[in-house]
């Protein structure tokens, strides 16, 4: 397995240290699960069969309303 040096300052390190221990882990191991998270790619289920299920018309801007006959509002 590769090793990987990082240089991170020491308040980080702290809150690294205290989050590996709350999960009953190492340093390694606690920054290995949370760059693997990080790093993957997760979708929807059924995301990508929404491609191309919209219609020209359903993104055009609708009609724009007329608020000159809206109903007077009180002030307060």
């Amino acid at each position: 397995m590769a090793q990987l040096t990082v240089y991170i300052d020491d308040k980080t390190l702290k809150q690294i240290d205290i989050a590996a221990k709350r999960e009953h882990t190492s340093i390694s191991k606690w920054v290995k699960v949370r760059l693997s998270t990080a790093l993957e790619t997760k979708w929807p289920a059924h995301y990508f069969d929404l491609f191309g299920s919209l219609s020209k018309e359903d993104l055009e801007r609708p009609k724009q309303l007329d608020f000159s006959k809206d109903t007077r509002r009180g002030t307060l």
